[in-house]
């Protein structure tokens, strides 16, 4: 009896085991793919741009389900080597909403901060804190597109994130930093990865 009632208490810790993963525990890294990674040094991942010790990557392979959300359009940010920015493109206000409700559902209320008030290019920015990492939900008035960004703190600490961001906004394009024939490429894998 004691077995019996030993293996009930056991199965469900065998469904609950390390097959589904979340973007609820940012600590160790962002779904499967630790901080401090060296992407470089892992297959699929392709650097698109680099700027002084920071380099930005794809992988058109890699999907994620965020919520209800599933999301492909996603740059990683590296730092001396070292895995530390996921930005995520969202190109529908329905997706925005989705991904917002969901974070406040998983991390509480955000701290919001408005910039550029009363602007054309004005943006809200909610920021959610959890653990090691930094969550930025970003929606401009009159552009697109959207992005939802995880930074790893200890890390992005020692990158300038305001600079960081500047650099982004001024090549806003799809897979940001890429000139027009690596855009292309890059829009061509990721559709055909798409099938």
């Amino acid at each position: 009896m004691r077995k019996f009632i030993f293996l009930i208490l056991l199965i469900p810790a065998f469904m609950m085991g390390p097959g589904n993963l979340s973007a609820a525990d940012l600590k160790d890294g962002f779904f499967d793919l630790a901080w401090k990674t060296n992407l470089s040094a892992l297959e699929g991942f392709r650097k698109i741009s680099e700027d002084s010790t920071v380099s930005y990557y794809i992988n058109p392979k890699r999907a994620y389900k965020i919520g209800d959300v599933k999301v492909m359009d996603v740059a990683y940010g590296s730092y001396n080597n070292q895995f530390f920015a996921v930005y995520i493109y969202i190109h529908s206000i329905d997706v925005f909403a989705q991904l917002r409700r969901y974070t406040n559902g998983k991390y509480g209320l955000p701290r919001i901060k408005i910039v550029n008030m009363g602007q054309p290019g004005q943006q809200r920015i909610y920021q959610w804190k959890h653990k090691d990492a930094k969550i930025k939900l970003k929606i401009y008035q009159n552009q697109e597109p959207m992005k939802m960004a995880f930074y790893y703190t200890p890390l992005s600490s020692h990158v300038n994130e305001a600079q960081l961001e500047a650099f982004q906004e001024n090549n806003r394009r799809r897979f940001f930093p890429l000139d027009t024939t690596q855009r292309q490429q890059a829009e061509e894998m990721r559709d055909f990865m798409r099938f």
